[in-house]
């Protein structure tokens, strides 16, 4: 069931909206979202697609989703989104956990909350979840610690990511050292990047809006996340060789990472996979057409439901752990729900001989949500406690 709370902005008039996906839980979570000609329909659809992740790992919180009809790159914008935050007040401090999304960054989304006296948009995790306030707050502050060289808020969803395609590496036995091609590199392409790079994947090509990098003796990742965020990967990469953005999906690789962007793969392309395993963490990354072509040309894809299921992940780490865990103790939780997750749902969609994303579909089917217990700690897929002393079962 949905629920959609519209707002009215007083001074521009403009639109925005919180929709709810399920009102079974506690706690709710999702993204907000900045872009002109945003629609509620959009984010119900957003919203649906947070709570399907949430029940693929068996967490008891629904979906969520917001944002604001506005252009991103307006003077007015941080202006505007804190009037829209102090309108959705009472829906932070009691339910709904907020997270960034198009046209929104997580440090942006917390300073301008507190102008509004919101101790922060996920402050409603801490009264579903039962913590402390000191409890909350030493958890929460955890996102702003590095972990290597990006904070742990920005690390955590393209971590999974990551983790999710050596996975399928892994499942498709294919041998090491693995090479992985990437499109996208904002916050969940850098993030995918990282964790790749430092598992020892060789990353030879990469592409965004602007252009496409390609090295066939490896990019230098770690210099190209030294850049400015938001940079264009040719100006990251000068002395590799420049193609166009589609040159992407041409060129040789064992693993291809979707993380910017609908619909990254046309059909016609797709008939020509050129590697083994595809993983999709950006919503609607594969077109369902595109999707079933490489799926009938033995291409192992998982999908955005399992690929994007990173921020879900996180938090479950982060919040269910029984004492406050460090971070990487995080990114270790988030690393074994994504080996348990995926390697559960490949193995039965080889079993059953199905799409992966039926499958997870599957399972989201069958999930039961128990609306009385807190909202994280519970997933099936955790396989050990996260303590202080966690560390990276693999990177």
């Amino acid at each position: 069931m949905n629920t959609v709370i519209e707002y009215r902005d007083p001074i521009e008039g403009f639109s925005g909206w919180l929709v709810y996906d399920g009102l079974d839980c506690r706690l709710a979570a999702g993204g907000c979202r900045v872009a002109p000609g945003l629609t509620p329909s959009l984010l119900a659809e957003l919203a649906r697609r947070m709570r399907l992740k949430e029940r693929l790992l068996g967490i008891n919180v629904d979906g969520a989703k917001c944002g604001i009809d506005y252009d991103p790159h307006a003077p007015g914008k941080a202006a505007a989104v804190r009037r829209f935050l102090a309108f959705l007040r009472p829906e932070l401090m009691r339910r709904y956990s907020m997270g960034c999304d198009m046209g929104t960054r997580w440090e942006e989304l917390e300073s301008l909350a507190r102008l509004e006296d919101i101790p922060s948009v996920k402050y409603a995790v801490r009264g579903a979840q039962e913590l402390t306030e000191d409890d909350f707050t030493a958890r929460l502050a955890l996102l702003g610690q590095r972990v290597d060289d990006l904070t742990l808020g920005n690390r955590r969803a393209g971590h999974a990511l990551a983790q999710a395609a050596l996975v399928a590496a892994d499942a498709a036995g294919l041998p090491g050292p693995l090479v992985g091609t990437l499109q996208g590199f904002g916050t969940l392409g850098r993030a995918a990047a990282c964790t790749l790079a430092r598992s020892g994947v060789r990353i030879t090509a990469v592409a965004d809006e602007y252009g496409c990098v390609a090295s066939h003796d490896g990019l230098d990742v770690a210099g190209m996340l030294g850049g400015r965020p938001g940079t264009p990967v040719q100006q990251l990469a000068p002395d590799a060789v420049h193609l166009p953005s589609d040159s992407l999906f041409g060129l040789p690789t064992d693993l291809v990472l979707l993380a910017a962007g609908e619909d990254a793969v046309p059909v016609e392309r797709a008939r020509r996979p050129q590697a083994p395993v595809v993983v999709v963490g950006a919503n609607c990354g594969l077109s369902p057409e595109s999707e079933q072509v490489l799926y009938d040309a033995g291409v192992l894809v998982v999908p955005d439901v399992v690929g994007g299921i990173g921020g879900s992940a996180s938090m479950e780490a982060l919040f269910g752990a029984p004492s406050c865990p460090s971070p990487a103790g995080v990114l270790a939780g988030v690393t074994d729900l994504m080996w348990q997750l995926v390697g559960h749902l490949v193995d039965e969609s080889r079993r059953r001989k199905l799409p992966l994303r039926q499958v997870a579909y599957d399972v989201v089917s069958a999930a039961v949500v128990s609306p009385g217990d807190r909202p994280y700690g519970l997933s099936p897929y955790r396989t050990r406690a996260l303590t202080v002393a966690s560390t990276l079962a693999r990177r």
